[in-house]
């Protein structure tokens, strides 16, 4: 994409753009309509979903409001892994400090980094695995809803959402592109800022308590090395800055609220996309199909865009973009890929696109990686669809202080007009190709 013009033309892109949001453009209206708490299944999440459909309904478009469910997690399983980690923790503790490090014992302590290993190297395996799982889980409740065989106790833990849906252009036209955000917000226990620092404290006391652990041992089996004594305060204390941190971290996850406004997280991403469904009212589509997927209950586990990927015929060719959580540190972001160890790679043609982009507009841009696929793009990033993330990191999401005092109103204007411009130049080249 060659987005530049003729150089003798005093008219460039980045005055296109200003005329187009001179126009009447503005997310920003949508994030005060959307400024309350919105977690999946309460009144909120389902005003915010009326508040979309009726948008686009006022833009002349057609809504689908598709509904669908998902069970609340039990206390029980909510607890499985802290449990497994905190048994782990006991079991290796009493090794160390009672059983001289039995050798047999000791392999109790390898399981754990095993299995952490194995998820890393296997990463997409173990991703298509438990959206596999999860669809299954999803299925069948569905079913047992539409069949009434559901127990008294069932029904108590039922969840209701919703996503909305609209299709705009030519149905079997050659471009098609599914742009996704979701409306649901929860709110954690424990601040983003604390989370994140308290992760990474539990991760590299893991790293180095297994890479000394190791050596240890092996140098122990083979080599009859006895430096167990010497090594012992150091596993202690490892192994307490790695299981209280992780532990606190994982059980502060599981009892989470409905303060969040998540203005942030991701009244953003909506905001944008309704106002880029705004726009094309105004453009030539007639080579194009765009979906926009307004998701409910991802912040439970990507659930809407679970339904909707499962229950629609989204062509393998389409490019889906997720817009999520955008208005905090500068600069946007947009995803390189999914990185642990082995990165599954975002469409690279997209990102190289919008770098173009942002320097004729004078728009501060970055790649970053991430450590999982976090949004509703998944899905269809591990069908083989061409994908694409634009995110920015915030401490102020799962919060309270997620609201519209702390948006970052020049990021949400910033990333809608490389949104723009990306479509104004794909539908310009696209129309001058076709003639």
């Amino acid at each position: 994409m060659d987005a530049t013009l003729h150089p003798s033309s005093k008219y460039t892109l980045k005055d296109k753009i200003n005329e187009i949001f001179r126009s009447g453009i503005d997310p920003l209206s949508h994030l005060k309509q959307l400024d309350f708490p919105r977690r999946a299944g309460t009144l909120g999440d389902k005003n915010a979903a009326k508040y979309i459909a009726s948008t686009l309904s006022t833009l002349g478009y057609k809504p689908i409001i598709q509904e669908f469910h998902h069970k609340k997690s039990s206390l029980v399983s909510s607890f499985r892994i802290p449990l497994v980690i905190a048994l782990w923790a006991i079991i290796t503790l009493l090794n160390l400090t009672f059983l001289d490090n039995n050798k047999l014992i000791s392999l109790i302590t390898f399981i754990l980094p095993l299995i952490i290993l194995f998820v890393i190297f296997r990463f997409e395996s173990v991703m298509k695995f438990f959206f596999k799982r999860k669809r299954k889980e999803l299925e069948k409740l569905e079913q047992n809803i539409k069949d009434k065989d559901l127990s008294e106790k069932d029904k108590e833990t039922i969840i209701p959402s919703q996503n909305v849906i609209t299709e705009i252009g030519q149905e079997d036209a050659s471009h098609q592109i599914l742009f996704t955000a979701h409306f649901d917000s929860i709110s954690s226990k424990l601040p983003m800022r604390y989370s994140k620092i308290i992760g990474i404290i539990g991760f590299i006391s893991f790293l180095l308590f297994t890479l000394i652990y190791t050596t240890e041992y092996l140098g122990n089996f083979f080599f009859e090395w006895e430096i167990f004594d010497l090594l012992f305060p150091f596993y202690v204390i490892l192994l307490f800055t790695l299981a209280i941190p992780l532990e606190f971290l994982m059980i502060s996850r599981i009892f989470r609220g409905n303060n969040s406004h998540g203005i942030i997280d991701d009244g953003t991403g909506v905001a944008i996309l309704l106002e880029l469904a705004r726009y094309l009212k105004t453009q030539n589509i007639d080579n194009f199909r765009f979906t926009f997927g307004f998701f409910g209950a991802e912040e439970a586990g990507l659930i809407g865009s679970s339904f909707f990927h499962r229950n629609s015929s989204i062509d393998k060719n389409t490019h889906v973009i997720s817009v999520d959580m955008i208005g905090e540190k500068p600069p946007i972001a947009y995803v390189k890929g999914i990185n642990p160890i082995l990165r599954t790679k975002l469409d690279t043609q997209f990102n190289d696109q919008l770098i173009e982009l942002a320097e004729q507009l004078d728009i501060d841009l970055k790649g970053s990686n991430f450590m999982y696929p976090g949004s509703d793009f998944a899905h269809w990033l591990y069908d083989g669809h061409r994908t694409n993330w634009l995110i920015n990191g915030s401490k102020m999401i799962h919060s309270k202080n997620d609201n519209m005092t702390n948006v970052n109103k020049t990021l949400v204007l910033d990333a809608m007009k490389l949104l723009v411009a990306y479509l104004s130049v794909l539908i310009e080249e696209t129309s001058n190709s076709s003639r």
